[in-house]
């Protein structure tokens, strides 16, 4: 199942991940010092490089499909490796979500999640590097431009996310239909009289991958530098089977589950824009946990 969860995981190559064994601390370095030239025999100064923290556990993401015996038998596929599949992309789909609009309460603290904030949150660690209302620096709506002129406004709403921190590149997520809208915004007409696109698989004149996810809404666009958020992984992405759980009906359960927790740990490094005037939020809905649901509530 992890293999699955990698494969299908669109955000999970472009992101920064550490495996931990249990709820543990994590060091963030600071901004990097500059050094101080001197005389070859002169003495050193010294640097001021400090580190903060942050704090991650592991939350359980996965589910479980029962199959009746007699299909299993009778199936001409095989039934049981696509069962595997569809559990490991099923959970590839909650981690992605979680990475780019996860509520940080028993999952992850999405990217837009923190971007919208505009208050520090009450658990925030006092060991965490200074929080900062990044609610109107780094949520950018477009409004009227096309062509050539939305291609220069995303360029410079894209300046708002800061590299100094990153040694990787950028990425950018919205879903398909945007990503239509870009391509129609970036047709132009070359010297043989042909209709072409500057737009592919990365993000014009700015750079960068481009993924498409379904679950962003239309008009959204997501990016920044994937090895500031930081996703740790727990031990224990598994599949199991069993005969026994629902042995009188007759069926077969498969159980995948996986662990995570995370969140941006330098923020700034993120933007998220809208164009046609959207301004991006993080009101997504996630798959509701009814199975621990008591009294209505979970």
């Amino acid at each position: 199942v992890k293999e699955t969860v990698l494969k299908y995981s669109k955000l999970y190559q472009h992101i920064n991940v550490k495996s931990i064994p249990g709820k543990a601390r994590q060091n963030i370095m600071g901004a990097i010092p500059e050094a101080v030239w001197t005389e070859m025999c002169g003495v050193l100064n010294e640097l001021n490089l400090s580190f903060n923290n942050v704090e991650v556990d592991g939350y359980k993401v996965g589910g479980f499909v029962a199959i009746c015996n007699a299909v299993l038998e009778d199936s001409d596929i095989a039934l049981a490796t696509e069962i595997i599949s569809a559990l490991g992309q099923a959970i590839a789909y909650a981690l992605d979500k979680a990475i780019l609009y996860g509520k940080g309460t028993k999952m992850p603290l999405g990217i837009v999640t923190r971007l919208t904030q505009t208050e520090k949150p009450s658990d925030y660690p006092t060991t965490g590097r200074t929080w900062e209302n990044l609610s109107s620096s780094n949520v950018i709506a477009i409004t009227g431009k096309t062509d050539a002129a939305l291609f220069k406004e995303l360029v410079i709403a894209a300046g708002n996310a800061k590299a100094n921190y990153s040694h990787g590149e950028m990425f950018w997520a919205m879903n398909e239909k945007t990503f239509t809208k870009l391509v129609a915004n970036a047709l132009s007409i070359n010297a043989a009289g042909a209709i072409v696109t500057g737009q592919s698989g990365t993000m014009p004149v700015i750079g960068g991958t481009i993924e498409k996810l379904s679950f962003i809404p239309d008009d959204v666009i997501i990016g920044g530098y994937g090895d500031l958020y930081l996703l740790a992984a727990r031990a224990g992405t598994a599949l199991a089977q069993s005969e026994h759980v629902r042995f009188i009906e007759d069926q077969t359960v498969f159980r995948g589950t996986a662990r995570y927790d995370g969140l941006p740990v330098i923020a700034e490094g993120f933007v998220a824009i809208g164009i046609n005037g959207t301004k991006p939020t993080a009101a997504v809905v996630f798959a509701e946990d009814v199975a621990n649901k008591t009294d209505g509530k979970e």
